[in-house]
């Protein structure tokens, strides 16, 4: 069996900056609708266009928009019922949570230390929601965290994963 891993010090800057970006797209593209559906929208759009980004690199891709659609729509729905509207912190760790939980499950199978994931999504959400000024950090923030560490799991598949990535 050929090993898929990368050198130690090879990292994919294009996967970054494209995961960068359509994160950043789906946040800018739900909140221009109206603020209640904007919100939930928001989840759908980044996770499909995660989705573009990430389908060569797992199998059974399609996973990740129900995963990420899903979880955002969860924890949004908790978030609104129990964290006070003022803090965006608190609203971030909750839905970074539901996204990142909902996506290590598609992801624990195809990378090695997919765990790692359920703690970067709630801190990365955490700090463009609730740290950062300003609407388009409250994207990009996120984007950069999660995909660098994603362009790290990446470099390790599961020995059965069935990733696509040579």
């Amino acid at each position: 069996m050929k090993d898929r891993r990368r050198d130690a010090f090879s990292f994919d800057w294009g996967f970054l900056l494209q995961w960068m970006v359509v994160t950043t797209v789906g946040w800018v593209l739900g909140a221009l609708l109206i603020p209640p559906i904007g919100l939930a929208a928001s989840g759908i759009f980044i996770s499909v266009l995660q989705w573009v980004t990430l389908q060569h690199q797992i199998g059974k891709s399609g996973r990740w928009i129900l995963a990420g659609a899903g979880g955002w729509m969860t924890g949004w729905a908790i978030a609104m019922l129990v964290v006070p509207w003022d803090s965006r912190l608190l609203a971030g760790l909750v839905l970074g949570t539901t996204v990142g939980v909902a996506q290590w499950l598609v992801l624990r199978r195809e990378v090695q230390w997919a765990g790692w994931w359920i703690i970067v999504s709630p801190l990365a959400w955490a700090t463009g929601l609730g740290l950062l000024p300003g609407f388009i950090l409250s994207g990009v923030m996120p984007g950069v965290m999660t995909g660098i560490v994603l362009t790290i799991l990446l470099q390790y598949p599961q020995a059965t994963s069935t990733s696509l990535r040579p």
